[in-house]
Parts: C-alpha cells; sequence; structure tokens
C-alpha cells in the first residue's frame, strides 16, 4: 500500500500584484483557440523547483533547507513568449537568464536534496506559464519587457479547488 502524501508543494518566484497584472496583460496577447485556457492572473508565478506530494514532516524540512539558501536579489526582465509542445503549455520567459536566478536555483536544488527531493536533470528553463492546452505561440513577443524586481522565493501549496487549482503561499524567504 502506497504511504499518502499530505501536502502537494512546489518553490517559485511570487510576483507582487503589480508584476501580476503585467504578466497577466501580457498572457492575454497569446491567441487562444479551444481547448486551450488561461492560467487564472491568482496562480501566475515562475517555478524554481516543483516538489509534489509529501509528509508534512519533509515539508518542515525542506522549510528549513530554504530558510539557509543565501543568494542574491534580482532583476529578471520578461521578454519573449513560447510554447513547449509535450506538456502543451504557452509560457512568457526571458531571453537571457540572470546569474542570480541560476545560482538560486541550483543552490535551493542542493539543500533541497537533503529532504529526499531529487532536482530535475534537464536544463532549468525559467517560465510563467500563461496557458494550458496551447497548440502553438508566435515566437516574437507582442508585448513590452516585463521588469520584475525579485526580492524574495517562496513555499507554495498546491489546493484543489471546484474548478482545477489554487495555489497559496506557505512561507516567504527573502533574498539578500
Amino acid at each position: 500500500m502506497r504511504e499518502k502524501k499530505d501536502i502537494r508543494l512546489f518553490f517559485a518566484l511570487w510576483p507582487d500584484e503589480a508584476v501580476r497584472a503585467e504578466l497577466h496583460r501580457a498572457g492575454n496577447t497569446i491567441n487562444l483557440e479551444r481547448p486551450a485556457r488561461r492560467v487564472p492572473r491568482y496562480n501566475l508565478h515562475l517555478t524554481l523547483h516543483f516538489i509534489g506530494n509529501v509528509s508534512f514532516a519533509q515539508m518542515d524540512c525542506l522549510r528549513q533547507q530554504a530558510r539557509m539558501v543565501r543568494a542574491e536579489a534580482f532583476e529578471l526582465s520578461i521578454d519573449r513568449q513560447g510554447c513547449f509542445s509535450r506538456p502543451r503549455v504557452g509560457w512568457l520567459g526571458c531571453r537571457e537568464m540572470p546569474a542570480a536566478l541560476s545560482e538560486l536555483h541550483k543552490q535551493l536544488g542542493q539543500r533541497l536534496q537533503r529532504c529526499d527531493y531529487q532536482p530535475e536533470a534537464r536544463q532549468y528553463n525559467p517560465h510563467v506559464t500563461v496557458a494550458r492546452k496551447i497548440r502553438s505561440v508566435a515566437e516574437s513577443a507582442s508585448f513590452a519587457p516585463i521588469a520584475w524586481k525579485v526580492g524574495a522565493f517562496s513555499l507554495v501549496e498546491v489546493r484543489q479547488v471546484e474548478n482545477g487549482v489554487q495555489y497559496r503561499v506557505v512561507e516567504t524567504f527573502p533574498l539578500i
């Protein structure tokens, strides 16, 4: 019998309301055809590490390790859009990943391994998912670049709701 896990989690960059509004506007420039659907504005974020289902004890370990991350604050320029064909998602991302984001992702992943988490082997491709079940997206961005000052990262819970999922920030960890 499989062990029941208590909570579904991921670590993310969580935008403030001004950046969230800009991400939402930029996401709306992507044309959708049925059965595609937009990600609700309140769920927009940039994933650092998707953890999945864990016990509360493992969540405590993850939180303790995240508190030990010492990474620099940085600015992210969201200036392109695209589509991943396999999961069929439309996204917004950056042409150039800041070194500080790469370091944050790496350092957090190394710390989380102490909690029985195994980071993905594939190269990190930071993006904000703005649409699901999409067929394609024009590669040229049709929106003004979005300047996102990142001063923290968050542990986020995935909650099942009537029409899908809703995310709730569990804890926020400041960058230096």
